[in-house]
């Protein structure tokens, strides 16, 4: 197994996933719900959701409902990426939208 530190970008390679599941959602989502079935592969929500957040890729925003628990959308530079990505570009063309 190779080092972290050998790839190109780590953290986008570890959150790509995560960003993904924000944008096509194209709503800010608290860790629970990010957490459900179906959502991401892995039951690994909250270490993506840690990665994305020391990497600048997420951020918090106060929850719409007054919930207690914060909700994250990505960040400018997290939308880019997750645009770029594969996964995001199946999203939208499984959804009919001109990625």
């Amino acid at each position: 197994m190779e080092p972290m530190t050998d790839r190109a970008d780590p953290y986008r390679s570890v959150a790509r996933e995560l960003l993904c599941v924000l944008a096509t959602e194209g709503r800010p989502m608290s860790l629970r719900e990010l957490e459900q079935p179906g959502r991401l592969r892995d039951a690994d929500a909250a270490f993506q959701l840690s990665v994305a957040r020391v990497a600048g890729f997420v951020r918090s925003v106060p929850a719409v409902e007054a919930a207690p628990e914060p909700c994250y959308q990505p960040t400018t530079l997290g939308w880019m990426i997750a645009r770029r990505s594969r996964a995001w570009a199946a999203a939208q063309q499984l959804r009919g939208v001109a990625a």
